[in-house]
């Protein structure tokens, strides 16, 4: 046990973890704690185990943004560049410009930049209901997930230029939104270093940082070890295991085959282990275990919120009020807004299924949770882990 944490304090987080698990709000879940490089606590509950593979969906766009810092770092890639100099089917992609469903199409005022990449404020959308861009992406959607189940091989650059298909939501720069960004980036990573996806990451980011049981598929060696993805039945409110139209939903129906795209958005499988692993390579300022992945500076950056007060305000997300944006991650800027017992500078993202991690610069902490529900992670949880946590922890 580390020494700057109250053991007698810190049993309230395994109290509260197993409370859910009884009460039923959660049938698996499991977490990591680490004060500096040691970790102090970890817990597995329900059916998961500490070796337990998760779908992270999101949790990959952090990776996303380490592997194209790393090009930045190395002079390939300029974070105002527009996109279109890697992606010639992004140069002429219009707007909708209205409200809605309006299928008014106008000019960008500007181009997409790596930088709009970055921040979610290129105007890319993911499928939805909320306006006439993202309904298009739902019928793209759609389109690709008939091809590639009738036989239709893609590269992930083909299925990233689909989404020129459909408009921005705005132009870029105007706003922030949660979309495809960074998929596209990491179409940026293939162009720019002639390697698809998974094999770059494989041998830049997953070997030197040994996340053996990460990656874009699961081994079937490891198929006993494939946490469940639960579903909460919109009736009784309980928890079952997802169906199989469940699962496509969820881009979840074959964990153990080739996806039809590496998505750098939402593509990965990780564990507990492996996840820390990434996460402690930034708490300690870019190196894990002797290897350098990014430097201090770069982390520096990586961690620092990227949005003007305009596009602050259009945030959207509840769960992150309080809070910046930047580089695919949420950094924290007022704690009592955020409900938080910690400082300024806090920083981390979180997974469609409710995986989730944080990472403390100022005291560092580093903290990762894993679970698999498809309604997404309880903030009210997260909140009361973190002051759990804070309130273990002597500075």
């Amino acid at each position: 046990m580390g020494n700057r944490f109250d053991k007698k304090r810190l049993e309230y987080l395994d109290i509260l973890l197993k409370k859910t698990i009884e009460e039923g709000h959660l049938l698996g879940c499991s977490f990591a704690l680490y004060d500096k490089d040691m970790r102090v606590m970890e817990g597995a509950y329900g059916s998961d185990k500490l070796d337990s593979v998760y779908k992270i969906y999101s949790m990959t766009k952090p990776i996303t943004a380490v592997a194209a810092l790393t090009l930045f770092e190395k002079g390939l890639i300029d974070i105002y560049d527009p996109v279109y100099l890697y992606l010639p089917k992004y140069k002429d992609v219009k707007v909708a410009s209205g409200e809605g469903m309006d299928e008014t199409l106008t000019d960008s005022k500007r181009p997409i930049l790596i930088k709009d990449l970055f921040n979610m404020t290129s105007g890319l959308m993911y499928p939805g209901e909320g306006s006439y861009a993202e309904k298009c992406m739902i019928d793209i959607q759609k389109d690709l997930y008939k091809r590639a189940t009738g036989g239709e091989k893609f590269s992930n650059i083909d299925i990233i230029n689909e989404f020129t298909k459909a408009p921005l939501r705005f132009s870029p720069g105007e706003k922030w939104k949660y979309g495809t960004s960074a998929d596209v980036l990491a179409g940026i990573v293939e162009v720019v270093t002639g390697v698809t996806y998974g094999k770059w990451l494989k041998e830049n980011i997953f070997d030197p940082l040994d996340m053996k049981d990460t990656g874009f598929l699961v081994d079937i060696k490891n198929k006993d070890r494939l946490a469940t993805m639960y579903y909460r039945d919109d009736v009784t409110g309980k928890l079952r295991k997802t169906t199989h139209d469940e699962d496509v939903f969820l881009n979840e129906y074959a964990p153990f085959d080739p996806p039809y795209i590496e998505s750098g958005g939402g593509g990965l499988y990780s564990t507990l282990e492996d996840y820390s692993h990434f996460a402690l390579m930034l708490q300690n300022g870019g190196i894990y275990n002797g290897h350098r992945i990014l430097s201090e500076n770069t982390v520096k950056y990586l961690r620092s919120n990227q949005l003007s007060d305009e596009q602050l305000k259009t945030i959207d997300f509840e769960s992150i009020k309080g809070y910046g944006y930047g580089n695919y991650m949420r950094v924290l800027i007022d704690p009592l807004v955020a409900g938080c017992n910690c400082e300024p500078g806090e920083y981390g993202w979180d997974g469609l299924p409710g995986t989730y991690f944080f990472i403390d610069p100022v005291q560092n902490v580093t903290f990762v949770f894993m679970q698999q529900l498809a309604q997404g992670g309880d903030d009210s949880l997260r909140r009361r882990m973190k002051q759990i946590i804070y309130g273990a922890l002597d500075a």
